[in-house]
């Protein structure tokens, strides 16, 4: 590839090869050049064919490289940080499927908002879209989530100033919104777009079962304390789930309707509950437990110097 590409897109993958046969062509078929935008795919050590789909795809502005070793989405993404020639990062979840002017777009909301991170619609979909810019409705996909890295872009300059992203974040969950707190405490603000949609792409027959959304939640639920401890802000431990009163409430919940024995028998038997509602309290269980006993395990000490870490990385 000839010359300094403009934008850098970011994309992290694991075992999703499928998902990347649809995504990439989209991102293939933008309304800029391709001299003028670079595809970065960091592979996090796939065991399925996701390298042999990369090389499929193989172009002047595609950069694939491969983890050795899971490192997880923080790795991933600090990764591809080193790759990038951009000026402007653009990051996208690897199931995320793009309009034909949505780098175009991009692009021009940070021409109209330097200093900033852009975000834009995140529509939910149970089949990729039809069309190349599919008709939706003017609210959908409206979030309030300042920095997802399912849709975002953002200077390169910035995310490197702040450090880039936190891999103390091992499992699922908080590395983005982390990634915020720090580029806000340097004065980055919000900018949300509604014309730089993506379409994020969840077949029906592939939404998580209850045990692997009990798996999940426990990991988000111990990722959100490590956030917490990082940045012990109420607003922070509101997004977790780590205030003290939630965990209150929680106990008392646990106490009255016996969740811990009610998972215990689900496990055991491999039944999940009839009931939605008590599905609801279960996942959100998993998530509290899984944060109080990741904060009890840091101690005071250890939650002291993760916050002092976090202090020093921001002001570097």
């Amino acid at each position: 590839m000839t010359g300094t590409p403009i934008l850098s897109v970011v994309v992290p993958t694991r075992n999703r090869a499928d998902m990347l046969r649809l995504s990439l062509p989209r991102l293939f078929a933008q309304t800029l050049g391709p001299h003028a935008y670079e595809v970065i795919v960091v592979d996090d050590a796939s065991d399925d064919d996701t390298q042999a789909v990369l090389r499929g795809f193989a172009r002047d502005n595609l950069v694939a490289t491969r983890l050795a070793v899971h490192g997880a989405a923080a790795a991933a993404r600090n990764r591809a940080l080193e790759l990038a020639r951009g000026d402007t990062l653009v990051f996208l979840d690897d199931d995320c499927l793009v309009e034909p002017d949505f780098l175009q777009r991009h692009a021009a909301a940070q021409a109209r908002w330097p200093g900033s991170a852009v975000t834009g619609p995140i529509v939910e979909v149970v089949e990729p879209p039809a069309a190349p810019a599919p008709p939706r409705g003017r609210f959908a996909g409206w979030h309030r989530n300042p920095f997802p890295t399912g849709n975002v872009s953002v200077a390169r300059a910035a995310i490197l100033a702040a450090g880039g992203f936190d891999e103390e974040f091992t499992a699922y969950g908080w590395e983005d919104p982390e990634m915020f707190e720090r580029l806000a405490l340097r004065g980055l603000k919000r900018r949300y777009c509604a014309a730089v949609p993506v379409f994020h792409y969840k077949p029906a027959v592939t939404r998580r079962a209850f045990f692997d959304r009990i798996r999940l939640e426990r990991d988000r639920g111990a990722m959100g304390a490590l956030f917490y401890a990082k940045h012990p802000r109420f607003s922070v431990g509101w997004q977790t789930k780590q205030l003290g009163a939630i965990r209150l409430l929680d106990r008392l919940v646990n106490r009255l309707a016996d969740l811990d024995g009610r998972l215990a028998a689900a496990a055991e038997t491999g039944r999940e509950p009839d009931s939605a509602w008590l599905r609801l309290l279960l996942v959100n269980h998993a998530e509290i437990d899984a944060g109080r006993r990741m904060w009890a395990r840091l101690g005071p000490e250890k939650r002291a110097a993760l916050r002092a870490a976090a202090l020093r990385r921001t002001a570097n």
